[in-house]
């Protein structure tokens, strides 16, 4: 097996116990037997568990830029590509990713540094080119700061991305967990429209 194909085998079951697992409890003799590839040669690749773990979150990421880049695309209006944003980063499988990268700065902070921070910052950069794409349509209100509305989704998502916690009072005990952040984000993005967008937003909900 040529050394570039060995490598994917690795990084795509590697990747789904990291994500499956956390770091902590992913075992790499485990992982050598479920893939029939040697420890050692598993180390000859990528040095250490850190280091395939590295790769791991580059292949995470990378395929979180390109459900984005699907998402932000030029063919939906921006109020569209916002809610496509946040609805595909509620999709299961993107918040098993984004619970994989909540704690990357805290344990691994040059791992953060590395791959994460750039990504980040990307993200930050679309969602504030379609608020202020929003602005220039007369879509959005032109008094809210983008910056401050790219924020408010990345710790949103980030929020979400954390495991269920129990009801804390009997309000909360009678919703589930989506339904609360999904009439959450209807409220959010009404917020965001002109009075002239809101009306028609409305229709399209209802």
């Amino acid at each position: 097996m040529a050394t570039e194909e060995l490598k994917n085998r690795i990084l795509d079951e590697a990747t789904a116990m990291f994500l499956r697992e956390g770091y902590n409890k992913t075992n790499l003799d485990t992982l050598s037997q479920m893939i029939f590839v040697s420890k050692r040669t598993i180390y000859k690749l990528f040095e250490n568990k850190k280091g395939l773990y590295r790769e791991c979150i580059k292949r995470i990421i990378s395929t979180m830029e390109e459900d984005d880049n699907l998402t932000m695309s030029q063919k939906y209006n921006p109020v569209n590509s916002i809610s496509n944003f946040i609805k595909s980063h509620s999709r299961e499988e993107l918040m098993s990713k984004e619970q994989a990268l909540n704690d990357l700065n805290k344990y691994f902070p040059d791992i953060y540094d590395e791959c994460l921070k750039s990504s980040e910052e990307r993200r930050m950069k679309k969602i504030i080119s379609q608020i202020t794409m929003g602005q220039e349509n007369g879509d959005i209100d032109p008094t809210i700061n983008p910056e401050m509305v790219a924020l408010i989704i990345q710790k949103l998502l980030k929020q979400r991305a954390m495991p269920e916690p129990y009801p804390t009072n009997d309000i909360e005990s009678k919703y589930l967990k989506s339904e609360i952040f999904s009439h959450f984000i209807h409220i959010f993005l009404r917020g965001l429209l002109t009075k002239k967008r809101i009306k028609e937003y409305d229709e399209n909900i209802t």
